[in-house]
């Protein structure tokens, strides 16, 4: 019975992108004009030609698509618009790394709400983390009911994520060559879900073998093995001494003192041993937050040892010196850290050891950061549920942060489009403007500010920790595969056209 299933979610699967791109018309001609596009890492005057959601052609800023002699479509021109002669278009952001939370766990977020969001913030592709949902995804039967749960709601394109448990390496094979996941997830201490415990070496040696398997059997791509990296030891040492210090849990630096940094370091230390001597399977550590760890990766790294690193929006924007007194909102797992910490960060961003910038977007319910509705209520760091909500706001951010240090708009696409579609093997498709690729972009004022309001955002559980805030960038359309999805000023994205994304040797093998 279980195969039916396969064949039948397989079939699903081209069906549904078949009639995707019927009912969108998307054979007709589509032009895109714009004085300030980011292409091949300049910004530049250009038209760019759109058929069957793709990128088809790259022509002059002065091209007439009159010439062709046939019909067509102005998606965007910017001569037809007023006062945006700063506006830019960039790739579609892809973000590699968010809880979507569903299926079991939508009173936390969904497809829906999570796939909106990221429309309304220029992304286009996001990647699902294998928990918080519940079933987690940690066998093909789970992943079946999560591909179920995404069924007519998806409002951008998603890929999804298996994870790694202790006893469930055999499930590897099927969750990639017939369920499509474009890599796995890992932790090395309790998630904070029982369903989905850490793993230790044997785990992950078992694990690798499996990957090994796939690449050399079967000449499957690489496959992702990422991880969330701290090991337990240190921070049950340091809760215990900050209990015995009778610290206050509604300060933030006791939350910040019992995460350490090295916790990550030995994490990652270990992770880079393990990998050494793999050499075949790409480790990648997932959301780093201490600067102390940037050394060992980089020295790996020139070593050709095949590991890399992400960080986040929040790490590299927040710092634990501007926390408010119980305000869980900011609470993370690792812990946004200090301003120095933070400098630290973006040195290794500028310098290439870490190469792309994601959400970690992770929300959950008020009352699970021990907070109220009423804005006025103060929270346990220490039983608050980790997680900070960024989805929507990952573009303002980090070019708020780039444009007060003077770095160059063209790397927003390289660190939040580029990078993250490299990672997870959709950079065929996805990442970047290229003729080939998905027609995805976002169309932005680089100049123009706004003040974060939260209950205006598109998560469903409207609080942030970034609620009045300052950030310039502001998103003034979104268009996934030659179809605008969101504009400035929608309240709701209707179009729902989004597609579960599979890598593309796996498309043609079936």
């Amino acid at each position: 019975m279980e195969i039916w299933k396969v064949i039948f979610s397989i079939w699903f699967l081209l069906f549904q992108n078949f009639v995707l791109s019927a009912k969108n018309d998307d054979n007709k001609l589509k032009v895109i004009r714009g004085r300030n596009v980011i292409y091949n890492g300049n910004v530049i005057p250009l038209s760019i030609l759109i058929r069957n959601g793709k990128t088809i052609g790259i022509k002059d800023y002065s091209f007439n698509p009159k010439k062709l002699n046939e019909n067509y479509e102005i998606l965007y021109d910017d001569r037809e618009c007023n006062n945006n002669e700063d506006f830019i278009i960039m790739g579609g952001l892809v973000d590699s790394h968010v809880h979507v939370n569903e299926p079991g766990r939508t009173e936390w977020e969904g497809f829906e709400s999570a796939t909106s969001a990221a429309a309304a913030g220029g992304v286009t592709t996001i990647v699902d983390m294998p928990l918080n949902s519940s079933p987690v995804t940690t066998s093909f039967k789970n992943l079946l009911d999560k591909i179920e749960s995404m069924k007519g709601k998806l409002r951008v394109d998603v890929g999804l994520l298996g994870g790694i448990v202790p006893g469930n390496s055999k499930e590897i094979k099927k969750m990639v060559l017939q369920g499509g996941v474009l890599g796995f997830k890992s932790f090395l201490l309790p998630s904070g879900i029982d369903e989905f415990p850490p793993v230790n070496e044997n785990d992950i040696q078992e694990a690798m073998n499996e990957m090994k398997l796939l690449k050399c059997q079967y000449n499957n791509s690489d496959v992702i093995m990422m991880f969330h990296a701290e090991v337990e030891e240190p921070i049950k040492e340091a809760t215990v001494r900050l209990k015995n210090e009778n610290a206050d849990p509604k300060l933030y630096k006791t939350y910040l003192d019992s995460r350490p940094k090295i916790s990550e370091n030995q994490a990652i230390s270990k992770l880079i041993d393990i990998t050494r001597q793999n050499q075949i399977v790409s480790t990648h550590i997932v959301h780093l937050s201490s600067s102390e760890s940037i050394e060992q990766i980089r020295e790996a790294m020139d070593q050709g040892v095949p590991i890399s690193a992400e960080t986040t929006y929040n790490y590299l924007h927040l710092t634990s010196e501007s926390v408010p007194y119980g305000n869980t909102l900011f609470k993370s797992a690792p812990p946004v850290r200090e301003h120095e910490n933070k400098e630290l960060l973006w040195n290794a961003i500028i310098n290439g050891t870490i190469k792309l910038i994601v959400s970690d977007h992770s929300p959950c319910t008020i009352n699970l950061k021990q907070l109220k509705e009423d804005n006025q209520s103060i929270g346990d760091f220490l039983k608050a549920w980790g997680g900070i909500s960024s989805l929507e706001l990952g573009l303002p951010i980090i070019w708020t942060e780039c444009k007060n240090r003077g770095i160059p708009i063209t790397q927003l696409s390289e660190w939040l489009s580029n990078g993250p579609s490299k990672l997870v093997g959709l950079n065929d498709r996805k990442g970047s403007i290229e003729i080939g690729r998905d027609a995805d972009f976002v169309i932005f004022n680089p100049n123009e500010s706004f003040i974060v309001n939260e209950k205006k955002l598109f998560l469903k559980n409207k609080f942030s920790a970034y609620n009045g805030e300052k950030l310039f960038g502001v998103v003034y359309e979104t268009i996934l595969r030659g179809n605008s999805i969101f504009k400035k000023g929608d309240n709701k994205i209707k179009k729902i056209i989004g597609q579960r994304l599979i890598k593309s040797n796996l498309i043609n093998k079936k």
